[in-house]
């Protein structure tokens, strides 16, 4: 007679991998202290999941991301002049994580607002992690580059303003004092734009290289294009 095993089948979890763009962010932010188990781990004690499994359209990313999805396009270090739809790399966000890095109201924030000299001006910005260190450094080459340059970078558009984004419910980077728009008048924005998609822009690459140097994303390398706009991103640089 032949026997009959029976084999119990136990559930298997499997945490997905904590993957480079993740050690980016460890690389990046001293108050994120580790990935593991496919949770990010804060210095104060907190966790968040970083990547929940699910397959996300853009909107979907845009207003409902995990930490994981703010890597879903990659940051291109070329300069660049026509983009793919709806390819906009650094703008989704997980807010969650913006606010243990830099505070969960403009009453936090303003803790760590510092002022920083801009071409004869002084300007609001978060010293919160090296942000107000490194815009200093962006503006010490800047005003070294030939008087030409000088209209684009001020008057800004402004720093820090605890504000949504327009036209959702999103926190801007602003909000955290993360962030600076430059001359509007030389600017472009996307919801400016009247009949049909065009990408514009009238800032030159030689501004976009020093910002970039120092850990701030341009949004004029976004489909949804704000040419005015810097926001201190240094993990999407890496």
């Amino acid at each position: 007679m032949k026997k009959i095993i029976f084999l119990t089948i136990l559930p298997l979890f499997i945490y997905a991998k904590c993957d480079l763009n993740a050690e980016k962010l460890v690389n990046s932010y001293s108050k994120i202290i580790k990935c593991e188990d496919n949770k990010i781990y804060l210095s104060n004690g907190k966790s968040f999941i970083y990547d929940d499994g699910k397959r996300k359209t853009f909107k979907e990313a845009l207003n409902n991301p995990d930490i994981e999805d703010m890597f879903k396009y990659r940051y291109p270090k070329y300069w660049v002049k026509k983009l793919p739809k709806n390819y906009d790399p650094g703008r989704i966000r997980f807010e969650p994580l913006f606010k243990e890095l830099y505070g969960h109201s403009a009453s936090e924030v303003k803790k760590n607002l510092v002022y920083i000299p801009w071409f004869g001006k002084n300007i609001l910005v978060t010293k919160a992690n090296g942000v107000a260190k490194a815009l200093s450094s962006v503006y010490n080459e800047l005003k070294s580059l030939p008087p030409k340059y000088q209209k684009y970078l001020y008057p800004i558009g402004g720093t820090f303003k605890w504000r949504y984004i327009a036209g959702t419910k999103r926190l801007s980077v602003h909000s955290f004092g993360a962030a600076i728009d430059i001359n509007v008048k030389y600017s472009a924005y996307w919801r400016w734009s009247k009949g049909a998609y065009r990408y514009q822009n009238k800032i030159p690459p030689k501004i976009v290289k020093i910002f970039e140097k120092y850990g701030f994303i341009w949004g004029g390398k976004w489909y949804h294009y704000d040419t005015m706009h810097f926001e201190y991103r240094p993990e999407l640089l890496k």
